[in-house]
């Protein structure tokens, strides 16, 4: 009697068996129950099926303005609508209230309003340079000062780090990039949609 014949048999019986047991869990998953009993998932974790979670009071609601999004699909400018407040706008872009409010002039918000969610126009922590002109491609010229970072110049332009790199890549040493003052690094176009 060959041992190669009976595992052979015994392979796809386990795995006809295995199939069995994930088709019993994705049908319960969809229907509602648990695989065991068929009791509705929610009454087995102690909650009604129909009750939501009630709102928490602290969450955002979702802004109905226009962002304006860049090629690396990062916001860079949100048009305000009626009834938006700088804590709104801030707490949807994940950043505080005096921050967004540091990177654009107004006191309050107005209908109609061009927010900065960048501060492409504002030194910032990490990015206190400048931008000094255009090379021929239409890509920023930007003026390094100590202190500057590739994160932080890349956080204020809206472009990601490596395409921030890639753009500088005679500027790279094979350690850690830090531009020295005076050096002119070049921010990368978003791509053409």
């Amino acid at each position: 009697m060959s041992l190669g014949y009976s595992a052979n048999r015994v392979r796809p019986a386990a795995a006809v068996l295995l199939a069995a047991v994930l088709l019993a869990l994705l049908t319960a998953c969809e229907s509602g129950t648990d695989a065991a009993g068929g009791t509705p998932a929610a009454a087995a974790a102690g909650t009604s099926p129909t009750a939501a979670a009630p709102a928490s009071p602290a969450a955002p609601v979702g802004l109905q303005g226009t962002t304006e999004m860049n090629g690396y699909f990062q916001p860079m400018r949100y048009t305000a609508v009626d009834g938006d407040t700088w804590e709104g706008i801030a707490a949807h872009f994940r950043m505080t209230p005096e921050i967004l409010r540091s990177f654009n002039e107004p006191v309050s918000v107005a209908e109609g309003e061009v927010i900065d969610l960048r501060g492409v126009e504002v030194p910032q922590l990490g990015a206190g340079g400048s931008v000094t002109g255009q090379d021929g491609q239409g890509r920023l010229l930007y003026t390094a000062i100590a202190g500057d970072t590739p994160a932080g110049i890349a956080s204020r332009y809206g472009v990601p780090l490596y395409a921030l790199r890639i753009a500088n890549l005679n500027l790279l040493t094979g350690r850690e990039w830090i531009p020295p003052a005076g050096t002119t690094v070049t921010i990368p176009n978003p791509p053409l949609d």
